[in-house]
């Protein structure tokens, strides 16, 4: 087969949609694929000789080898092993990776991407502050780039992200078979749609068992507003439980729980999200949501580097630690 292959070829040959073949090429077929449509996809590469990179190495001539990664905080252990994730596929392909720290900063952001454009950078991989871009991310696509959102949704771009509010919803509903039911929620910031996803999830499993939460607090993603919002509502008899959006203000609650003089989960209970590396090695180890954020860079980088970029929802994975246990 000669040079002009293409993913459509493929996808007729192997009697599927490209966007399909777009899934096998990203590592996004373990759900919702059979493995007869998998092999018949895999068939047709072979068969054509189709090469996926084909096109982003046309691409590449009149661009940079780099692929950026745009970040609200590289200290938040979940977006360094997402960008670690893009790196690996990036460096596998040839192309260098450009961290871009925002500080949540919406004027950092917006000369991180205007950079991005004078550079003429393959692609991105945005997670934006709680307010995107979306002008700059228009001007970055009219310009050739490819962008692909991870961990956030923005209208008219795909999306890489975990399933947070089913997430959500399965670590409530734990918390509530554990026996609290005096539970008050650190939902993080109130503008950003990860966080929103998760509340949905912790309101649906508490208002299909007919609970009500004693407080829902809005703040940062940060142990400093994990602690904060935790200190009153950990001296607050009204409250057994403190479940947070992230680990990082679970962290925070755990020490606010410590600092009012009362133990976790003896006193009150404590649950994060995201399954960050350092919560195994808590005592007691902390209740989480393992989020595949290593996963959930590779398929964004897979997708940049692609014909076909759709959205995709990876699953989550309930961990019950140490910090909520029954109470029966």
């Amino acid at each position: 087969m000669d040079g002009n292959v293409t993913i459509r070829d493929v996808a007729a040959l192997a009697r599927v949609s490209p966007s399909t073949v777009s899934r096998v090429l990203n590592g996004n077929h373990r759900q919702h694929m059979t493995p007869a449509t998998r092999d018949r996809v895999h068939a047709a590469i072979d068969a054509l000789r189709y090469t996926p990179l084909r096109s982003a190495r046309s691409l590449r001539r009149q661009r940079s080898h780099v692929l950026a990664v745009v970040l609200p905080d590289i200290s938040n252990p979940f977006f360094s092993l997402l960008a670690r994730g893009v790196e690996s596929i990036a460096f596998g392909t040839g192309c260098s990776t450009m961290i871009c720290n925002s500080d949540h900063s919406p004027t950092k952001e917006r000369h991180y991407l205007e950079i991005l454009l004078a550079e003429q950078a393959l692609g991105v991989v945005y997670i934006p502050t709680s307010t995107p871009d979306e002008e700059g991310l228009k001007r970055l696509a009219r310009s050739g780039a490819r962008i692909v959102v991870a961990d956030r949704v923005v209208p008219g771009f795909p999306s890489v992200r975990a399933d947070n509010g089913g997430g959500s919803r399965a670590l409530a509903e734990y918390v509530l078979r554990c026996g609290y039911r005096r539970i008050a929620y650190l939902a993080g910031p109130a503008d950003v749609s990860t966080a929103r996803e998760r509340l949905e999830g912790f309101r649906a499993a508490l208002d299909a068992a007919g609970v009500q939460p004693v407080a829902i607090e809005h703040g940062p993603f940060t142990c400093e507003a994990g602690y904060d919002l935790s200190t009153k509502l950990a001296r607050s008899a009204r409250v057994d439980a403190l479940v947070a959006a992230n680990d990082m203000m679970a962290l925070g609650a755990l020490r606010a729980v410590e600092d009012a003089g009362l133990s976790v989960p003896e006193h009150v209970g404590v649950a994060g999200f995201d399954h960050a590396p350092w919560t195994t090695y808590l005592r007691p180890q902390l209740t989480t949501v393992e989020v595949p954020a290593l996963q959930i860079g590779e398929v964004a980088a897979g997708q940049l580097l692609s014909e076909v970029a759709e959205d995709a929802c990876l699953p989550t994975r309930l961990i019950e630690g140490e910090t909520c246990v029954s109470r029966r």
